[in-house]
């Protein structure tokens, strides 16, 4: 699969993400039953991504355990973005790697702004995942992971910043 495939996969799981959020947190559709099919959406992208890249399997493999972790998968749309995910890598994915963990771990870092109260120049770093962005650079640079992990990551993420900006918009 070429690179740009995954890239626009990516990001449309990472804007499903986000919207998925925002229906439910920011109520900007009335009815919070539409976060399902979106969660699941994202849910089954996220795990097509971890079936046909390795990278993509240990980056969103560790995110969605960070975000278990933290408590982040907390409504029903993300219920189903997580069973999404799990029907493709228990129909297609190989096993948990310990690279996973590592990188769950760093999510799970990066979550814990909406654990504990932080602020000032910290805040800045929690609130674009600036930790995962350097664990995975790190990763990279090791050679544990490839490039496009990083890529995937940035491409990811802009899509649920971009997706952000236009649902705050909309309550605007």
């Amino acid at each position: 699969m070429s690179l740009l495939t995954i890239l626009i996969i990516s990001f449309l799981s990472g804007s499903l993400i986000k919207f998925t959020d925002d229906i439910s947190d920011k109520s900007i559709i009335a009815n919070p039953f539409f976060s399902i099919p979106f969660g699941l959406a994202y849910g089954l992208l996220m795990g097509y991504l971890m079936m046909i890249d390795t990278s993509a399997s240990y980056l969103f493999g560790g995110i969605v355990l960070g975000c278990l972790i933290t408590g982040k998968i907390n409504n029903t749309g993300h219920y189903f973005g997580l069973s999404g995910i799990l029907i493709i890598n228990f129909l297609y994915v190989n096993t948990l790697s310990p690279l996973v963990l590592l990188i769950g771990a760093i999510a799970a870092f990066d979550e814990l702004k909406d654990i504990i109260k932080i602020s000032g120049p910290l805040e800045f770093i929690f609130d674009y995942r600036m930790t995962l962005k350097i664990g995975i650079f790190v990763l990279v640079i090791l050679n544990f992971l490839e490039l496009n992990a990083l890529i995937i990551l940035l491409v990811f993420d802009l899509a649920y910043i971009l997706t952000d900006s236009l649902t705050s918009r909309f309550l605007e």
